[in-house]
């Protein structure tokens, strides 16, 4: 790959990072890490003053928002702040590619403005809309914005489909770029800090692992009914739910500690842990025997990917873009189909090694900062696809 040209300077939206631990914040932070090492001074990170800046990226590189003297309710307070980043980088950086690591929206674009779209979920699930479905009208804004710009990036083959069909992106704007995996989970294996994680947590020698949220769409009390069917025949090794549970279940989210009394299943055989800290995820994955994932649907599914990496087996939904991720046939499973998870279940207790997947080369960071930056040239040089 040729080197970025010497007048090429990408601004980035860094208002994911006020959650850098889930979902977007982890999207935006691996793509810092991965393009400073290339980009140095012509990195420029912006983000609201109160938000954390990222260890490894100089001060120089950070520019923080100022507070503004308006204040509004939620999400709303959300589109304000876009809107002023946006005016922001549009009058002191105008030369500079533009790129927002998730759905932004405002009345100002940028010249060269890049948007990911990680995928159009919101459009199969209505639980995500809200008692007045605010959060639905603000994502089609977001979508409209995102036809304007001059490149939309998504997580996978799946989403680019569904963002054509559903949110009307044009075909010729939009490209896939994987979600790369963290070096960490690609370090050779440390059997010590499996260990060290698994007795921090509390957890037993042998055990399944579920981690990935507990948003109505992860599907987890269908997990759960198969897991305890399946142990009434045989003895299976326990399963964990990593991560908080939802203290009160509403229409966005699952009702797992309900499930749980309610399929009679026993302390022993479900473990809560609770919050697992970044640095403890690959050790955890690699403690686990078989990680779980049933969920309805995915943009990309980083678990899955992140449990191959360290060489863990995986039962996957076929749901989305998980076949994409997933690469033997025989670790998926149809969400809606409680039998088939059961007796897939019954077959890994009695060996989990035949759920094994490889690793694609195209989930790693240097494949996918080499595309991200070919694809920052092209919209530094080439402006807007029509």
């Amino acid at each position: 790959m040729s080197p970025p040209s010497q007048s090429f300077r990408l601004v980035l939206s860094g208002l994911a990072l006020a959650n850098p631990h889930v979902g977007q914040g982890v999207y935006t932070l691996r793509l810092i890490e991965g393009v400073e090492k290339t980009l140095g001074k012509r990195l420029l990170i912006v983000a609201p003053e109160a938000v954390a800046k990222p260890a490894q990226i100089p001060p120089e590189n950070f520019f923080g928002l100022p507070k503004s003297a308006f204040s509004f309710p939620g999400i709303i307070q959300d589109a304000f702040t876009a809107n002023r980043l946006l005016r922001l980088v549009a009058h002191e950086f105008p030369d500079a590619v533009f790129h927002s690591p998730g759905p932004i929206v405002g009345l100002t674009r940028p010249a060269k403005t890049i948007v990911t779209l990680h995928d159009c979920l919101y459009r199969h699930f209505s639980n995500y809309h809200g008692r007045f479905h605010l959060r639905r009208l603000l994502m089609e804004a977001t979508e409209r914005f995102a036809r304007s710009a001059s490149l939309v990036l998504t997580d996978s083959e799946y989403s680019r489909r569904d963002l054509i069909a559903k949110a009307n992106i044009p075909e010729g704007k939009i490209e896939v770029l994987y979600p790369w995996v963290g070096n960490e989970f690609l370090q050779p294996s440390d059997s010590d800090e499996a260990t060290r994680v698994r007795l921090s947590l509390g957890l037993p020698n042998q055990f399944w692992l579920y981690l990935g949220g507990f948003d109505y769409r992860k599907n987890i009390e269908f997990m759960l009914a198969a897991y305890a069917e399946a142990a009434k025949k045989r003895e299976l090794p326990p399963l964990v739910l990593a991560g908080r549970i939802p203290d009160q279940e509403n229409p966005a989210t699952c009702d797992v500690r309900g499930a749980l009394r309610r399929l009679g299943l026993a302390k022993e055989q479900v473990i809560l842990p609770g919050a697992v800290l970044a640095g403890d995820l690959p050790g955890l994955y690699r403690a686990a025997s078989l990680l779980i994932f049933p969920s309805l649907m995915e943009g990309f599914g980083l678990p899955p990917a992140e449990a191959t990496a360290v060489g863990t087996p995986v039962l996957s939904s076929s749901a989305g873009s998980l076949p994409e991720v997933i690469n033997n046939p025989d670790s998926l499973f149809d969400p809606t189909d409680a039998a088939q998870l059961k007796e897939k279940l019954r077959r890994a207790s009695n060996d989990e090694r035949q759920f094994a997947n490889t690793f694609p080369v195209e989930f790693t960071e240097a494949h996918g900062v080499e595309r991200y930056l070919q694809l920052m040239e092209e919209a530094a040089t080439g402006g807007h696809r029509d």
